[in-house]
């Protein structure tokens, strides 16, 4: 069994999400941001993982930030 170590770093601190820890973040639908990312409005990122393999799907706070202002969302309750 293999043991990755978790992320402990509080969500409202980190530089990149993956699409249901930003949905999350920002207290919109994890629906709606994988939609955004299949029609190309919102900008997403596949890093290499450990293994070399393209991981989950990240979006920067950067993007999030221009994708919440240009679509006038309004923010949930971030955590």
């Amino acid at each position: 069994m293999i043991h990755m170590k978790r992320n402990t770093t509080p969500l409202c601190e980190r530089l990149a999400w993956t699409l249901p820890k930003a949905a999350e973040a920002y207290g919109v639908s994890y629906e709606g941001l994988l939609e955004a990312a299949n029609d190309g409005r919102l900008i997403t990122t596949r890093p290499k993982s450990r293994r070399g393999a393209r991981s989950w799907r990240h979006v920067t706070r950067r993007e999030m930030a221009h994708y919440m202002e240009t679509y006038e969302i309004c923010e949930g309750s971030r955590s």
